[in-house]
């Protein structure tokens, strides 16, 4: 696993590289002060994962990150590093495809379960700040047709599941994942689809043609 750290704080940066050592000798883990090192460091050594700061000088990582997920280097998970009172930075990190979002007082095992889900193509809320970050999702205005190039390939497959009646754990166990997880797509599903419950996120996917009635 190939990891970059983008903060300015050289001691946050130094700390965390060498939990992530401890915590798994075989990462391999490079550093960048801010966003536009982290975007010329990535033309000569290629990585898995960013942990990105929001806030940096010279080019924040909101900056950094539209960039990133406009150019070559857009299939690269990002993990955006926060504060518990910056819910505007991970909104705009939302928007912009942010792939999870951490506190930097974090454990180390929840970075490392945080670089495990995105890399397999998941979403990754923090459980400090999940609750207020999706309670803010669910309060934008959406309508049925316009998020549909929203869901990943994971949420139109626990989707799916939801439309052939199986329950969280039963989705759970056919993917390889905790319940958890799985209430946290349902939940990113309602506010990326504007559905109320289950009934609207169904009649989401026929109207999209995610599920075909049989």
């Amino acid at each position: 696993m190939k990891i970059l750290i983008v903060d300015d704080h050289f001691v946050f940066r130094e700390g965390i590289h060498l939990l992530l050592k401890q915590y798994n000798p075989v990462f391999e883990i490079a550093e960048a002060s801010n966003g536009r090192e982290a975007l010329s460091l990535l033309k000569t050594r290629p990585v898995d994962v960013i942990l990105m700061d929001s806030e940096m000088p010279e080019m924040n990582g909101t900056e950094c990150l539209k960039e990133l997920k406009q150019s070559e280097y857009s299939d690269i998970p990002v993990i955006m590093l926060t504060m518990h009172d910056q819910l505007n930075h991970m909104m705009q990190a939302y928007d912009l495809g942010a792939n999870g979002y951490l506190t930097k007082d974090s454990s180390i095992k929840e970075v490392v379960l945080a670089i495990e889900t995105v890399t397999l193509g998941e979403e990754y809320y923090a459980a400090a700040i999940r609750t207020p970050f999706l309670k803010e999702l669910s309060k934008r205005e959406h309508t049925f047709f316009d998020k549909t190039n929203k869901l990943t390939v994971r949420e139109i497959e626990v989707l799916q599941m939801i439309c052939r009646e199986f329950s969280t754990e039963e989705i759970a166990s056919t993917l390889f994942v905790s319940p958890l997880t799985i209430n946290n797509h349902r939940r990113s599903l309602i506010s990326k689809t504007g559905a109320k419950n289950v009934a609207g996120l169904v009649t989401y996917a026929i109207r999209n043609g995610l599920f075909v009635i049989e």
